[in-house]
């Protein structure tokens, strides 16, 4: 019964630094307000994290591998790599777009110091699923030989662009819009 409890107040404790970053930024989210937003005593915060910086990170990690393995779940390996990548692609887009609070998060989190405090090995670890997709398809020549950092950023650029852009409310995608994103993606990596 106790890990029961430890998961559920874990996860209060996620959902309220998730729900207060959203709302007013890394430095602005202080540990009181955590805690008492998830229902919990300050104290139990430090049980599980040394400091804010670290329950911010680890928020990062979970985050982050809960949208690589949702990117994942519905992969179809019998399927021909295109229409793999098509709903690889647009189904990065849906979720964010489902999840804005997360997307948001993991956004600003990239994009701020707090990412040099995560090891690269952990990067590479939370990066390896996409990287794997995509390279196996880089060797059987299926997509251009694109180096894999560079070929990670312009696929993950280009959803996020798309993700933002629905998000702002500046434009409304249609479904049709979706797939002009994707063959528009898949034109810039495909080979041949």
């Amino acid at each position: 019964m106790k890990n029961i409890k430890d998961f559920d107040k874990k996860e209060a404790i996620f959902q309220a630094m998730l729900e207060l970053i959203s709302k007013h930024g890394f430095h602005s989210s202080p540990m009181s307000e955590v805690a008492k937003q998830a229902d919990v005593a300050a104290g139990t915060i430090y049980h599980y994290f040394k400091s804010k910086d670290e329950l911010i990170c680890a928020l990062y990690v979970r985050l982050r591998e809960k949208f690589v393995a949702n990117l994942f779940k519905t992969d179809d390996v019998n399927k021909t790599f295109k229409d793999r990548f098509r709903h690889f692609y647009l189904h990065m887009i849906q979720e964010a777009i489902k999840n804005p609070k997360e997307f948001y998060f993991l956004e600003q989190f990239a994009n701020s110091p707090f990412i040099s405090t995560i090891i690269k090995t952990e990067i590479t670890r939370l990066e390896q699923p996409i990287y794997d997709f995509l390279r196996k398809a880089v060797f059987t020549q299926v997509l251009r030989d694109i180096p894999p950092k560079i070929l990670i950023a312009f696929v993950m650029g280009s959803a996020s662009s798309i993700i933002k852009l629905q998000l702002s409310g500046e434009f409304q995608m249609t479904s049709s819009d979706l797939e002009l994103a994707f063959f528009t993606c898949w034109d810039g990596i495909k080979k041949g």
